[in-house]
């Protein structure tokens, strides 16, 4: 098969899974950036008071995106006939968890530029910080999702890891969620290194177990 047949068929995929398998993951996300204006006050925040709304409730667009990326498939039915098409699965897994992992930091600045423009004194930091935990968050999330087969199992993770952040705060080190809250201006980086670990992990599992 040529190059370009390739890529009609995998534009083709891109086309169908942002129709049928993004369209609601996108609008949850949405949704949540919306309570998040609703429920905090946005307005001329300083210091640690500028990643509380983020860590608290925006990250949750990471677990919004990422953990529903093996559910149209989770029908039995439906994974067999997708198993049955000439293009690999594991590539359509990959190319839906590429474009929800892109659409994580492109929220992330549309909510930050809204507190920017309440005159909040939003940096770098925060935009990278949020962005590295959001991923950390869906990444557990869909590494149980897609290991157990279940989005409600990916989604008790999600919130059992949340707790635990909550409660535990500095013992779980740099990859405490709330550690810009708490005053911490380092050490986001290795939440996204662990997130590209824990996906990458799963992809293999289930690849090993032929879920993919």
């Amino acid at each position: 098969m040529e190059m370009r047949d390739k890529l009609e068929i995998y534009v083709g995929i891109l086309k169908t899974n942002l129709r049928r398998q993004y369209l609601w993951p996108v609008l949850a996300a949405v949704v949540l950036l919306v309570l998040t204006k609703l429920g905090f006050n946005l307005n001329a925040l300083e210091g640690t008071a500028v990643a509380q709304p983020l860590e608290l409730l925006m990250i949750w667009i990471g677990p919004a995106l990422l953990v529903p990326v093996f559910l149209p498939e989770q029908n039995p039915e439906i994974r067999d006939v997708v198993r049955t098409r000439r293009t690999d699965y594991l590539h359509i897994c990959i190319l839906r968890i590429a474009y929800s992992v892109l659409t994580v930091p492109v929220l992330t600045l549309l909510f930050t530029g809204i507190m920017k423009a309440g005159e909040s004194q939003v940096l770098p930091y925060h935009i990278w910080g949020s962005i590295c935990s959001a991923l950390l968050l869906g990444a557990v999330g869909l590494a149980v999702a897609g290991v157990s087969g279940s989005v409600a199992s990916g989604l008790m993770a999600c919130m059992l890891y949340y707790l635990a952040s909550y409660g535990l705060g500095r013992r779980l080190g740099c990859l405490n969620l709330f550690s810009m809250s708490k005053g911490q201006m380092s050490g986001k980086g290795w939440q996204l290194l662990a997130a590209v670990v824990l996906v990458t992990a799963a992809l293999s599992v289930m690849r090993r177990q032929r879920q993919v």
